[in-house]
């Protein structure tokens, strides 16, 4: 392995930690694999020799070579050019710009970083399975020493305490047990037995772990990327039996869950009642009642400006306007709790067209949709963009971007044969 890649790895070991325990240390992983772009390292008799190098920059000029990631910069992009339509009080609009820059820095690194081998892609996966796994223990530690209360506080629409921001720590817990459905899969460290074993318990482990987090994001989404990576594992290997039995099985586990686990079984409760509370218009005290609402809101601002929307700029302003008049019982507006709805409504169809693009085209280009591992992470973030306005804060950036980054050096490994891309 050459040092380049050796650092990529830590660096990545580090950025996936810092997701869950440091906002400030992920943002400088990520500058850290941006300036890595840019050097390079050359193995002489006296030693490393490290100098800069422009090479980042020189295949800007490829541009269709490496179009299946640069499209992301279109994210970035979507709201800079809406800078003509900011009316009054820019910060809004700069807070937008600001949170996106990832996507346009995160580009350069991919131009400008060595891709990753298996053995490489396959241990930041371990290693990522167990760091979450230890998370995990340290929350599901606090919340058995405190079980009573814990358990009222969810009756009462509260979650778990979690080192992050409980929806996107479900999110991350989520991913772990799609990376060790991958590395099972992939029969990782095959001629290591232990290794195999402990990949699997921390899976089920984590698995387990979510339903008592009771996070309806990380529920849903690791359920739906599970349901679709067993209809393919059905197409590709014609295991009829076995895909059936799979796909029952993830019907009935949440049921199981319900009967077995005191949290999920609370929150599945408060859901409940939020939805009703929401019909009989009582709902403005209420969490599920607000993102609904929220979604009405942005519905009505994207009809108002369909084309290029009322301007990324301007879209809290006429959220709050739009909750003050017409939905006033509700003191906290909030955004459109959907992050194709919040670009329809800040940008318009023309946006939305761009964000589809600059979504889709990096998991179909060269069939990257075919590596287990990266539709799982896809449709996980699919289905949190239905739900949440998932990259509109920095921590879901970071998640989002890094894990294309990592995803990518390793798919479109110029090294890896057709076969080892369709695992």
């Amino acid at each position: 392995m050459e040092i380049k890649e050796r650092i990529v790895s830590v660096i990545f070991a580090l950025l996936l930690c810092a997701m869950v325990y440091s906002s400030f240390i992920q943002s400088m992983c990520m500058m850290a694999l941006v300036m890595l772009g840019f050097l390079n390292f050359e193995t002489t008799p006296n030693g490393t020799k490290i100098s800069w190098t422009w090479r980042p920059f020189s295949r800007l000029l490829e541009f269709s070579k490496y179009s299946h990631f640069l499209v992301i910069t279109l994210y970035f992009f979507i709201v800079l050019f809406s800078f003509w339509q900011v009316e009054g009080d820019n910060s809004y609009w700069l807070e937008r710009l600001r949170i996106k820059v990832p996507f346009l820095l995160i580009p350069l690194a991919y131009l400008g970083l060595p891709k990753l081998n298996k053995g490489s892609f396959c241990r930041i996966l371990y290693y990522f399975i167990a760091m979450m796994a230890i998370s995990v223990i340290g929350v599901l530690a606090l919340y058995f020493t405190r079980f009573e209360e814990v358990n009222l506080m969810l009756k009462q629409g509260q979650h778990l305490a979690t080192p992050c921001n409980h929806i996107r720590f479900s999110q991350l817990v989520a991913l772990a047990v799609l990376a060790g459905w991958y590395l099972i899969k992939q029969r990782y460290s095959q001629g290591v037995g232990s290794h195999n074993v402990i990949i699997k318990v921390l899976t089920v482990a984590l698995f387990i772990a979510i339903h008592i987090l009771s996070v309806k994001t990380g529920i849903v989404a690791l359920y739906t990327a599970l349901f679709i990576l067993a209809l393919r594992h059905i197409y590709t290997t014609r295991k009829f039996a076995i895909g059936i039995a799979v796909l029952a099985t993830l019907i009935i586990l949440p049921l199981v869950a319900y009967k077995t686990i005191p949290s999920f079984s609370e929150k599945a409760h408060y859901t409940i009642y939020d939805f009703q509370m929401y019909n009989e218009g009582q709902g403005d005290k209420y969490g599920d009642s607000g993102r609904l609402t929220s979604l009405k809101v942005g519905m009505d601002i994207f009809i108002k400006s369909p084309v290029l929307g009322v301007g990324a700029g301007n879209l809290r302003s006429e959220v709050v306007s739009k909750f003050k008049s017409s939905y006033p019982e509700y003191s906290k507006p909030l955004m459109p709790h959907n992050q194709f709805l919040f670009v329809l409504a800040g940008s318009g169809v023309v946006g939305g067209i761009l964000f589809l693009v600059a979504f889709l085209f990096p998991l179909f280009y060269g069939g990257a949709f075919r590596n287990d591992f990266y539709l799982g992470f896809y449709t996980l973030f699919f289905v949190s963009f239905m739900v949440e306005h998932t990259i509109e804060n920095a921590l879901g950036v970071g998640m989002f971007s890094s894990m294309i980054l990592l995803c990518l050096l390793y798919i479109h490994n110029g090294f890896i044969s057709n076969s080892q891309r369709n695992t």
